[in-house]
């Protein structure tokens, strides 16, 4: 009898496990297909994507491609799930940034040797910790508008990083798109880095000739 009670009581945790995944990514699906809908997008189930890359919105914004999609980085308990969204830039670019929230993760990495940059804006260097290829490339990449921008969205919860690299203006942070509040920070994020993609071009002229 005990056995059968221990075999019941495993049968049942793993359908509920299975329930809570199906009602997570049925979420997911309905909030990127709304998603798609208010950006112009196509919704691309994870069917139809890469292995380890789950269901996407992707197509063109405003002339150029952009992208909404999750991955995920280690396994187990350490297993991370991610969201992003992308611009490409119309161009390619030599330059390299990364922007994320100052914290005590930033605070380490800079006892380990990282080196950020500033850009002269007391307020704005007191959030962000700045790394980059071309510094001042970098700052006349960030507009005095560019900058308001990234402030609002990080007093509106965006914790994650902001990149330029390999061709695209990114954002990524830890969490799922079967959240209506991720979702809708990152939908409000996308046409901030189409500006940042092209501030970026605009400010490739800064670079010096390789």
């Amino acid at each position: 009898m005990e056995t059968f009670f221990a075999v019941l009581y495993v049968v049942v945790l793993i359908g509920v496990v299975l329930l809570l995944m199906m009602m997570r990514e049925r979420k997911v699906t309905r909030n990127l297909t709304s998603l798609a809908a208010r950006t112009g997008l196509r919704f691309r189930p994870s069917k139809e994507n890469e292995t380890g890359v789950g269901s996407s919105v992707e197509g063109e914004f405003q002339g150029r491609p952009a992208r909404f999609w999750t991955y995920a980085t280690g396994a187990g308990k350490s297993r991370t799930e991610w969201v992003a969204v992308s611009v490409r830039l119309a161009v390619g670019s030599r330059l390299t940034m990364q922007l994320k929230p100052q914290g005590f993760g930033t605070k380490v990495a800079e006892l380990f040797g990282a080196k950020e940059i500033e850009v002269g804006d007391p307020r704005f260097d007191g959030e962000w910790f700045i790394r980059t290829n071309a510094s001042a490339t970098c700052r006349a990449a960030l507009l005095p508008e560019i900058r308001e921008r990234l402030m609002t969205a990080r007093l509106t919860g965006a914790r994650g990083m902001f990149t330029i690299e390999n061709g695209a203006a990114r954002y990524h942070e830890a969490g799922s798109y079967s959240s209506e509040r991720t979702t809708a920070r990152l939908e409000l994020i996308l046409p901030l880095l189409r500006d940042l993609a092209e501030a970026a071009e605009g400010s490739e002229a800064a670079l010096p000739v390789a």
